[in-house]
This record gives C-alpha cells, structure tokens and sequence, in this order.
C-alpha cells in the first residue's frame, strides 16, 4: 500500500507540475509561434507586392539609367580639370562667336566637387547688341552640353550691352588609379 500512496503522490506532484509549469509554457510557445506565423504571412505579401510591382521598378531603373547616360553626354570631359576647363572655355567662345558676342575675358574657372562630380564655375565678361547677348544665352542654355546661366549683369551702353555672366557645368570625377606595391 505504500507503493500505492508514492504513485499517487507522484501522479498529484506531477499534476501540479504540468499545470503550473507546462501548460503556461506551451501557451507562450503557441503565442510565439502566432507572432511568427503573422509576421511571415506580413513580409509574405510585402514580396508579393513587391513581384507584382517588378515592371514597374524596371521601367524606373530603365527611366534612370537613360537619364544618367544623358547627362554624362552632355557634361564636360572628366579626369583633369584643366581638360573641363578648356573645353568649357571653348564651348563658350564657339557659342559666343555664333551670337555675335564679343568676349573680353574669361576668368579662371572655380572648381567645387560634388559627390561623384566636379562643378566648373566660369565668369564671362562680354560686349554685344541685346539680339546677340540673348541668342548667346539661348546657345548656353539649349546647347548639347548641360551648361546653365547662374549669374547674369549688364549694362547698357548705347547701342551694345556690356557685363558679365557666369556660367556652370558639370565633369565627372575620373577614377584615380590605384598605387601599386612592389613588394
């Protein structure tokens, strides 16, 4: 009879054991796993979306690619400096002499960089009727090159226009190479 009360004892303990410590355990874990089944289902139709939206986003990619190989057309040569500042002094002396402008002067473009580019900040000084001023504007802002009038004086000296202009473009910065070890 002894037997019997130790099995009986055990069979309460135990019981007690499962109700206090197992069932909660069990409640927490089928919580836990509702948590994780709505937060997959979640992210499931996030992807779903995202799939559905895939035309889309390659037609922005497209949209973007073709819109920077645009402007690396029309910014000035990269690598040095000097070679964007040249040609951008001879982009506007050709446009200037398409117009009809007199150029007096052009100072020594400024150089700013700007993520992957570098800004060219040039000062024209320059003489000419008003027909030729505009139309040298208008070949600045609607040439080949991403070239734009930032800054503009002038005055009026009859019958020409006398002032200045200060024009901005654009380089990509060049890779610099890489130094080599001999070792």
């Amino acid at each position: 009879m002894n037997n019997r009360r130790l099995i009986q004892l055990f069979l309460l303990v135990l019981a007690i054991f499962l109700s206090f410590r197992v069932v909660p355990m069990a409640g927490e874990w089928k919580a836990s796993l509702a948590t994780d089944i709505e937060r997959l289902s979640d992210r499931r139709e996030q992807l779903e979306q995202l799939l559905e939206s895939r035309d889309e986003w390659r037609g922005r990619l497209e949209k973007l690619t073709s819109g920077e190989l645009t402007v690396v057309a029309g910014s000035l040569p990269g690598g040095r400096p000097e070679v964007a500042s040249a040609r951008l002094q001879s982009l506007l002396r050709g446009y200037a002499d398409e117009a009809g402008v007199e150029v007096s002067s052009l100072s020594l473009p400024e150089f700013e960089v700007v993520g992957d580019w570098r800004l060219l900040r040039q000062v024209v000084t320059m003489r000419g009727t008003e027909a030729a001023v505009l139309g040298f504007l208008e070949r600045l802002e609607s040439g080949n090159m991403l070239l734009r009038v930032v800054g503009f004086e002038m005055r009026e000296d009859r019958p020409n226009l006398h002032g200045s202009v200060t024009v901005v473009g654009f380089a990509p910065l060049a890779d610099e190479p890489k130094e080599s070890t001999n070792e």
